[in-house]
């Protein structure tokens, strides 16, 4: 089986989809930041003076009631008297507004915790946003480390086939022989089973791309397979930068800051309250018969209500020890983030380096296969090496090229995942 394939050519420049702009379709349509982002919304909300409890209530009433019954009357007098459809009518209207004027700085704390929620909401979005991007990103330079490796057996196939029609002349005029045809068309025929997996691989890691994009399946695309690195990276800075921009370590702060507050809002239990309540009523009723025909009446009232729990069984104190307990916790998640922290920052640079390392120890190699594999190309043609050998330097350049390109987009990400920790990352983006 031999699969002829596309000779190469330069891509062009308006069908690549570069990096910046998968991550603003990553923004714009990937459902995790997109539930992120509405997350933020629902933090925004409560953190409004409308959930606070500052406001005042307004409510209002009306009831009415109609009766109509047949009446029998004796009186204490001996007199009597007979009503057939006697109608009584009852109707009332109101309206009240009540208002806590102190209610031991519980609204005041339950505000700040609310603000510091929306804080922590956000750091979280951010969590979840530089989660999806380091995804897209390695599964962007999978699909260039693949597009690459698509080119390279693409180089590999066209040798194939020169090395093939070479041989085929050869053992035409009787100076090769069949064993080294039938090698010949068997190493092409690899080739081309190599080229046929590698694409569907390709096709694979792009439709995983499309999914984290939030694109159709449909959707065709060339990535960028250039790379560029930054330019003096230092531990020190970016261990540094970790402890003031950490996604994860500013929120491990948030949450203790969170416990600090919800200790001081505990303790509002311990702290009379002041209500503030006025009503306008209106009152009416009518009847056919009683000593009562008829009556209305209408107007306001105030009162001022001061409440003391002096004792609640307890439940104050309780969550008070517990709201205690909790900020302990915070405190040891703190420093266990902290600690957590700097050795991954500590591993991700080390690894950093070394993918750099290897970076340019395959580069080297890459070029001195490459000049192997011109050398045994000349020494080939003239009869100097057999094919075999020839294969030999044909396959240890196209792995070495592999290797190469596999390095590259590795360190790529090495860095970029060291930037995360370093919370840098958005910005290197």
């Amino acid at each position: 089986m031999i699969v002829t394939v596309p000779a190469l050519a330069q891509q062009n420049a308006d069908s690549i989809l570069f990096l910046t702009k998968a991550v603003q379709l990553t923004m714009q349509n990937n459902y995790d930041v997109q539930i992120a982002k509405n997350n933020i919304r629902i933090a925004e909300n409560n953190a409004g003076v409308l959930s606070t409890g500052y406001l005042p209530t307004l409510t209002a009433g009306a009831s009415g009631n109609y009766n109509k019954s047949d009446l029998d009357l004796t009186f204490f007098t001996g007199d009597e008297m007979a009503r057939t459809g006697a109608v009584s009518k009852v109707y009332n209207a109101s309206m009240e507004l009540n208002y806590r004027l102190f209610d031991g700085m519980n609204r005041h704390y339950n505000r700040k915790v609310l603000k510091a929620d929306y804080t922590l909401s956000e750091l979280q979005a951010r969590a979840i946003i530089e989660n999806a991007l380091i995804e897209l990103v390695r599964s962007y330079y999978d699909v260039a480390n693949l597009t690459s490796r698509i080119e390279n057996i693409k180089r590999t196939i066209n040798i194939s086939n020169i090395r093939y029609t070479y041989v085929k002349d050869q053992y035409y005029y009787g100076h090769a022989t069949e064993l080294d045809l039938l090698n010949a068309e068997v190493d092409l025929n690899n080739d081309s089973i190599n080229y046929i997996n590698t694409k569907r691989q390709l096709e694979l890691a792009r439709n995983n791309l499309n999914v984290i994009m939030g694109l159709e399946m449909a959707n065709v695309f060339q990535v960028d397979t250039l790379v560029s690195y930054a330019a003096g990276v230092d531990k020190k800075i970016m261990l540094e930068s970790a402890l003031n921009r950490n996604v994860d370590y500013l929120i491990a702060i948030q949450n203790k800051d969170i416990s600090d507050l919800l200790i001081k809002q505990s303790k509002a239990g311990y702290i009379p309250t002041l209500d503030v309540n006025s009503s306008y009523s209106i009152t009416g009723l009518r009847n056919d018969v009683g000593n009562l025909l008829a009556q209305k009446s209408s107007g306001f009232s105030t009162a001022i209500t001061l409440n003391w729990n002096l004792f609640d069984g307890g439940q104050t104190r309780t969550s008070e020890l517990n709201a205690i307990i909790a900020l302990e916790n915070t405190k040891q998640q703190l420093a266990q983030a902290e600690n957590e922290l700097q050795r991954q920052v500590f591993d991700a640079y080390s690894n950093y380096i070394n993918a750099l390392f290897i970076l340019r120890a395959e580069e080297k190699n890459k070029e001195t296969n490459r000049m192997n594999f011109s050398r045994s190309g000349e020494m080939f043609r003239l009869g100097q090496i057999s094919s075999i050998d020839f294969r030999k330097a044909q396959v240890d350049l196209e792995d070495s090229i592999n290797r190469y390109n596999e390095a590259l987009y590795t360190a790529k990400i090495a860095e970029l995942e060291m930037m995360k920790l370093a919370g840098l990352f958005l910005d290197e983006l």
